[in-house]
This record gives C-alpha cells, sequence and structure tokens, in this order.
C-alpha cells in the first residue's frame, strides 16, 4: 500500500467512488444517471423543491443540477413551474412517469447499498453512520463571526477624544462665563449712576 492510499481522505474517496460505480452500473441500462436518480428521489420527499436548495442535498454545483432537471424534464420524469411573486424560481415535482422510475431504480440502489451493510456488522452500521457524521463536522459547521479589531476600536475611542476635550472646554467656558456675569451686571449699573455726573460736569464746562 502506498502513502497516498493510507491517508483516510483517500480512502473515503475510493469508498464513494466505488458506491458510485456500483450505483452508475445499475442505473445505466434504465436511462438514468446517479445524480438523476438522487435528484428524483429528493424531488420525491420534497415536492416544490428549488433547484438551489435541490443542488445542495444532492451534493452537485447549481449548474450541474440545471443540467439534470433539463435532462429529467426532456424525458418526463419531472415537471418544473414557475413560483408567482418569486422572479425567476422555480419548483419541482416529480411526474408520475418518474415515481414509475424512481420506484425501479430505488431498488436496484438498495440492492447495491445492502453490499456496503453486509461489509459491516450490524452492531458495528450505527457506528460508522455516526463516525462518518463525526468526520465531516470540521467542514460543515458555520464560521464564527470575526471578532473586532483592538485596534480599529482605539482608533474610533482616539477619533472621539478630541470632541470629548472640545466639550469639556465649552462647558468649563460655560461655567466661567456663568459666575463673570453677575459682577458684569453690577458693573454696568455703576457706570450708568456715573453717567448723569459726567454729564452735568460737561455743561459746567460749557
Amino acid at each position: 500500500m502506498t502513502a497516498v492510499e493510507q491517508r483516510l481522505g483517500h480512502k473515503v474517496k475510493s469508498l464513494e467512488q466505488e458506491l458510485s460505480g456500483a450505483k452508475d452500473a445499475v442505473l445505466r441500462p434504465m436511462g438514468v444517471t446517479v445524480p438523476q436518480y438522487t435528484a428524483l428521489l429528493v424531488i420525491s420527499d420534497e415536492p416544490g423543491i428549488s433547484g438551489a436548495e435541490l443542488a445542495r442535498r444532492c451534493l452537485v454545483t447549481p449548474q450541474t443540477m440545471t443540467t439534470v432537471l433539463g435532462n429529467l424534464t426532456l424525458k418526463g420524469f419531472i415537471e418544473r413551474r414557475s413560483v408567482p411573486g418569486q422572479g425567476r424560481a422555480m419548483e419541482t415535482t416529480i411526474t408520475t412517469s418518474g415515481k414509475r422510475m424512481l420506484a425501479k431504480a430505488d431498488k436496484e440502489v438498495l440492492a447495491v447499498e445492502a453490499q456496503l451493510a453486509k461489509a459491516l456488522p450490524a452492531k458495528d452500521q450505527a457506528t460508522f453512520s455516526k463516525l462518518l457524521d463525526q468526520a465531516r463536522t470540521p467542514f460543515t459547521k458555520e464560521e464564527v463571526a470575526p471578532k473586532p479589531v483592538k485596534r480599529a476600536a482605539r482608533t474610533t475611542a482616539a477619533k472621539k477624544a478630541p470632541a470629548k476635550k472640545a466639550a469639556a472646554k465649552k462647558a468649563v467656558a460655560a461655567k466661567v462665563a456663568k459666575k463673570a456675569a453677575p459682577a458684569k451686571k453690577a458693573a454696568a449699573k455703576k457706570t450708568a449712576k456715573k453717567s448723569p455726573a459726567k454729564k452735568t460736569a460737561k455743561k459746567s464746562a460749557r
């Protein structure tokens, strides 16, 4: 066994290819591919499913699913209708002919998957399934939203600092002006009282 063949990822890929090849061998004579069969299976379980969601469930790209749906429509196995008020969105349903094909194809595929089950003791099959789900976890979990950068926070605080200082200066100036107001008023009154005396002095001089 080579170094590549000993890798876990290579083993998983090898099993997937061999299983897919075995399914293809029984489906081809019926005129159906593995992706087409999988799509029919999902559509049968979820009538009205969108093409984008169907692609996600069947583990293929939206472009591949577009081709698959086009071929299934030509064969009369599915029907696609536009969804009112949802632009170009289309809902997909399986036809009576598609259900008959799915029933025959599913019987053959289940026989292939039974061979996989026979390779493992009954007690290990549930464990194997759980381990497969566990192995997928690092690649399917949602990404955690990144935390805000501290440097950015400091920059924001720095920008706010001059505004805070300016506000503090205005507040101090207002207090000083408030305290000085009574003194200014008193000075103004004194000046007003002195003004008649000045006028009298001017008249005497004349």
